[in-house]
């Protein structure tokens, strides 16, 4: 028996406690070259403003069909509402200028925004993790751990 849960509610597959997550969204005639300008890689900066969501797992775009598509992906703990929510509060004008160049987008504070995601969400056929029983704060906790018993026997050498 899988434990592999379709949510019934919005789109997306549950294991553990991982969520997958992808939208697959048309881009404006040369939306792909101004969001690659605008979105200039994941920097230091980006990388800690991701972090403060604290359930992002991982993330990646893509851009295919020669320029007309593109692809978020991720990885989350906890449920789809609050996932959404939280780019919403947290990262707010991070999310509208990575994806203003999606054909309709309604900006990330909208009312519609998530019946926008869930129109061009789709859920995985099969979702694998190593560890779905670990949240992101499960693994931070255990790096802090195995970061202080290493200095503690490095000392002890």
């Amino acid at each position: 028996m899988s434990d592999i849960q379709h949510n019934t509610a919005r789109p997306g597959t549950k294991k553990g406690v991982w969520n997958e997550f992808t939208v697959i969204m048309p881009l404006k005639p040369g939306g792909a070259e101004r969001m690659r300008a605008a979105f200039g890689g994941f920097d230091e900066e980006r990388t800690k403003n991701t972090d403060r969501i604290g359930t992002v797992h991982d993330l990646r775009f893509v851009i295919f069909d020669n320029d007309t598509r593109c692809i978020f992906a991720s990885t989350f703990d906890g449920d789809w509402e609050t996932y959404i929510d939280d780019f919403a509060t947290i990262i707010p004008d991070e999310i509208d200028l990575l994806f203003s160049e999606v054909v309709d987008y309604p900006g990330v504070r909208s009312p519609a925004i998530k019946d926008f995601i869930a129109k061009h969400q789709v859920s995985a056929m099969a979702f694998y993790g190593a560890y779905t029983d670990a949240s992101v704060r499960d693994v931070w906790k255990a790096l802090k751990i195995r970061k202080a018993l290493d200095q503690m026997l490095d000392a002890a050498n």
